[in-house]
C-alpha cells in the first residue's frame, strides 16, 4: 500500500551552495503522489531560512524551513524534521547529493514490504576522478552489508513514522555512523530492513586531503563506536592488527614524502589513513577491538 503522504526530511548546515541542486532533482521526481520536503536546519550561518522561504520551487515542493539549532549533528536534525513532518512515511536525503529522478517511486514502493529501506548511491556525477576514486566506494550490490547487520545510509534512507519513532529516532549521541547504529536497532527491535542494489542517489565525496581524512577518521571512529554498542547483540569485535599492518604501509607509502615514487594519490592515501585511525582511536576508546592482536 502507498503511503497517504510522503515527508522528505533533508538535515542542512550551511549547505546554500549544494541545496538548490537537490531541491531541483527533488521536483524532478517520478513519484506520482503528494510529499513534502523539510529543510531541517541545524544552526546554520548562512541565511538558510531566508533562502528557502524565497526559493521559486516553495510551492511545487510545499518546501518549508524548520529549526533544528538546539543539538549539533545530523541525527537531531533529522530527528527534529520527522517532529514537523505530516508524512506517514519519510523520506531521508542529504543537502550536499542529488535523488535521481527515480528515487522517491523506488523507496515507497519497497517500503510497502519493509519498515526501514534505502538505495545504493554513485558517486560519478559528483565528484572529480580523483576524488571519486579515492574513496573506493563498494558495489552497489554490496554497499548495505557490514560485519554485523545489514544497514541503509541516511543518504537514501526511508522509514515508516511509526517505526521510525517506535525506536526512538535517530540515537543524538553519535556524531557519525547513525545510520549504521539506526539500522541495527530497527532489526534488533524485530522490525524489517530493505535494500535497493541500485544507485539511485548521487553522492558527494569530501575533497582535498584534509577533507578526506577528516571525513574518513569520523567514519570510522564513528563505527567503532557503534560495533561496541552492539558487542552484547553479537556484534563481533574488530581485529587492531587490520589497522596496524595498512598503516604501517601506508606510512611507507606515504605520497606527500615519496612523492615522485608513490603510486597512490594524496586523497587516497589521507582517506585510507584516516578511516584506519579512526577505526584505532574509536576501538581504544570504545573496547571495540578483540582482546589478541
Amino acid at each position: 500500500m502507498s503511503p497517504q503522504l510522503v515527508s522528505v526530511v533533508i538535515p542542512t548546515y550551511n549547505a546554500i551552495d549544494t541545496l538548490d541542486a537537490q531541491l531541483q532533482a527533488l521536483a524532478a521526481q517520478d513519484y506520482p503522489n503528494p510529499f513534502e520536503v523539510i529543510v531541517s536546519d541545524n544552526g546554520s550561518t548562512d541565511h538558510l531560512e531566508e533562502f528557502v522561504a524565497s526559493h521559486p520551487l516553495t510551492d511545487q515542493l510545499d518546501l518549508k524551513w524548520v529549526s533544528a539549532a538546539g543539538v549539533q549533528g545530523a541525527s537531531h536534525a533529522r530527528n527534529v524534521g520527522v517532529d514537523h513532518a505530516r508524512g506517514d512515511f519519510i523520506a531521508f536525503c542529504d543537502a550536499d547529493d542529488t535523488v535521481h529522478h527515480n528515487w522517491l517511486k523506488s523507496l515507497t514502493e519497497i517500503a510497502s514490504r519493509y519498515d526501514l529501506v534505502g538505495t545504493a548511491v554513485e558517486t560519478s556525477a559528483l565528484n572529480d576522478e580523483e576524488t571519486r576514486d579515492s574513496a573506493g566506494i563498494a558495489s552497489a550490490s554490496s554497499q548495505g552489508q557490514s560485519m554485523f547487520l545489514p544497514y541503509v545510509s541516511g543518504a537514501s534512507m526511508g522509514c515508516s513514522r511509526s517505526a521510525y519513532l517506535s525506536v526512538g529516532g535517530m540515537d543524538e549521541s553519535l556524531s557519525a555512523s547513525e545510520d549504521l547504529e539506526f539500522s541495527w536497532r530497527i532489526q534488533q527491535a524485530g522490525l524489517s530492513l530493505g535494500y535497493v542494489p541500485e544507485p539511485l542517489v548521487s553522492y558527494r565525496l569530501r575533497s582535498g586531503m584534509k577533507s578526506a581524512f577528516r571525513q574518513a577518521f569520523k567514519l570510522g571512529a564513528g563505527s567503532a563506536r557503534v560495533c561496541s554498542m552492539y558487542r552484547a547483540a553479537g556484534c563481533p569485535r574488530i581485529r587492531i592488527r587490520d589497522s596496524v599492518g595498512p598503516l604501517l604501509i601506508l606510512t611507507i607509502a606515504n605520497p606527500v614524502v615519496l612523492k615522485p615514487l608513490s603510486r597512490i594519490s594524496g586523497q587516497y592515501w589521507a582517506r585510507q589513513v584516516g578511516a584506519h585511525l579512526g577505526l584505532i582511536y574509536g576501538g581504544l576508546r570504545h573496547g571495540a577491538f578483540r582482546r589478541a592482536v
